[in-house]
């Protein structure tokens, strides 16, 4: 028993972003970025997943993948383990674990995922999530590796994003089977990349037609459409996805309107101004292209060792740094009166429950999703509205005053982890790292399993080893705690791996020689 907990593991976070736009077919496999095992011979080390495998694609696979760089590379037998888990899913992680050899012949093998296991699920029907995150690790069946290491890696889709308005004229002439037109209205200056006409049925149901341009380009596209009424506020009133199998031309999309003919000329004062009805067209489209990179390596060296900050040159810049704080002082000042105000606001953050004024300038500066999704060329000038619907309107709110001040106020437990996720989603770090070190400061014997899962989920090694560490110091009220009895029962990798951590401690305190209690 304490030789396998011994054992030194590699250990790989794979995240997928964009993953509800990669093609959810059985014939399509998503691949990592290629990784070397620095502990290893020079084999290429890879993750693959397919997003759609049996009879009914109700699973998803996943597979480590190798290349020999060498044939003199001895052949490899390996125990390794898989954790799958979709961000803002209520689902806890799915995890399996098996052995495989690495022949000459590069096998590969597979772990199948029921999707029920990691996929929330609406009338029916799997929802693939935005963001995917993998995690595996692997030890030496035979023998042992030289060290511990880790290796965090994204890929994502590369998906575009088109925005424009379409004009319906002398819409009350509209009649059954046959289309009319609509006329597109764009600030882009790109050449238009869809057409659209409106028709309706002989039961009067309306539906747009959208005929792509340039349909070798796309392999899977999402379609939202909305009324725009007299004032440019926006009625959402239809939506769909389609895909692509091949490059040959196919016919044009077809959306149902929530609304009728005969409803839209009872409400023509409202919509119908001047007889024209527009239609606010937002399409997202993904290429089949996906761009892969490492963001990290770390081995054992690293990964306990500990960073220590001089401050001789702070002591003698004291009145230079004065200055500096005093000067971003009145700034913050300022910033926070624009946004209290609602000063020059040109977009907005709307959750479920309230609308929140904000400037792109400011979101774009501190984060980097904010900047792609504020300049990406294939979006209209204007972003009117950014929809939240994973984020309640106080954890906004308090994220727009970290955004603009840099100052986090009376936080507690819960709005912590809500404030930790948004800086994950949005890419603030220094949001994150305040949050987690908050976390970090707090631990206690009722909240440390939950801290290691949120830091597990998201690869902050720090704060999970310092939970970790929690744990092993408090072992006796934290393993007869309910928390850690549902980590045990719904994460038992992560469970066994802090229990290593603590037969360790333990190990070296040398308990007086008694054996350190089983979970």
């Amino acid at each position: 028993m304490a030789a396998q907990l011994q054992r030194k593991n590699f250990t790989i976070t794979w995240r997928i972003l964009n993953y509800n736009f990669f093609l959810q077919d059985c014939s399509y496999w998503i691949h990592s970025p290629w990784f070397l095992v620095d502990t290893l011979d020079s084999n290429k080390w890879g993750l693959r997943l397919s997003p759609a495998e049996g009879l009914q694609n109700e699973f998803i696979c996943l597979a480590i993948s190798n290349e020999k760089v060498s044939m003199l590379t001895d052949d490899i037998n390996f125990d390794y383990c898989f954790s799958i888990s979709s961000d803002h899913s209520s689902l806890p992680p799915f995890v399996a674990s098996s052995s495989h050899v690495f022949l000459d012949d590069l096998s590969r093998p597979c772990i199948y995922v029921p999707k029920d296991k990691v996929f929330e699920q609406k009338a029916g029907r799997f929802i693939p999530p935005d963001i995917m995150t993998i995690k595996s690790q692997i030890w030496k069946r035979e023998g042992s590796l030289s060290e511990d290491g880790e290796c965090t890696m994204i890929t994502k889709a590369q998906v575009e994003r088109v925005s424009f308005v379409g004009v319906v004229e002398n819409f009350s002439d509209l009649t059954s089977f046959r289309k009319k037109a609509l006329r597109i209205r764009s600030a882009s200056v790109e050449c238009p990349l869809f057409s659209m006409n409106i028709n309706q049925t002989n039961g009067g149901v309306i539906f747009v037609e959208i005929i792509p341009w340039v349909f070798e380009k796309i392999e899977y596209c999402k379609c939202l459409l909305s009324f725009l009424d007299n004032s440019g506020n926006e009625t959402e009133c239809g939506y769909d996805e389609f895909l692509f199998l091949n490059t040959k031309q196919q016919s044009a999309w077809k959306i149902p309107l929530q609304f009728s003919k005969k409803n839209l000329m009872e409400l023509r004062r409202k919509y119908l101004l001047n007889d024209c009805l527009s239609l606010q067209c937002e399409i997202a489209f993904s290429t089949g292209k996906y761009k892969g990179k490492i963001l990290k390596t770390k081995y054992a060296v690293h990964l306990t060792k500990s960073i220590e900050r001089p401050i001789s040159g702070m002591q003698k810049n004291t009145e230079v740094f004065k200055e500096d704080n005093r000067l971003s002082l009145t700034m913050q000042n300022d910033l926070m009166s624009w946004l209290s105000k609602g000063m020059f606001c040109d977009t907005k953050l709307q959750t479920a429950t309230e609308t929140f004024f904000a400037h792109k300038l400011i979101l774009s500066v501190r984060s980097p999703v904010f900047s792609d999704l504020f300049n990406n060329r294939m979006k209209e000038k204007v972003i009117d509205c950014v929809q939240i619907e994973d984020l309640d309107a106080e954890t906004v709110r308090r994220f727009l005053l970290f955004m603009y001040s840099d100052c986090l106020k009376d936080l507690d437990l819960e709005n912590a982890k809500k404030l930790y996720f948004a800086g994950e989603k949005y890419e603030v770090f220094p949001l994150k790292c305040k949050c987690s070190h908050f976390l970090e400061k707090n631990l206690c014997p009722s909240n440390c399993c939950d801290v290691l899962i949120l830091a597990d989920k998201y690869s902050d090694s720090d704060l999970k080893k310092a939970a970790q560490e929690y744990i092993a110091q408090h072992d006796k009220e934290v393993l007869e705690s309910d928390q850690w009895k549902s980590l045990e029962e719904t994460n038992i990798n992560l469970a066994f791996e802090t229990f290593r951590i603590m037969y360790k401690r333990n190990r070296r305190n040398s308990w007086n020689g008694t054996a350190f209690p089983l979970f």
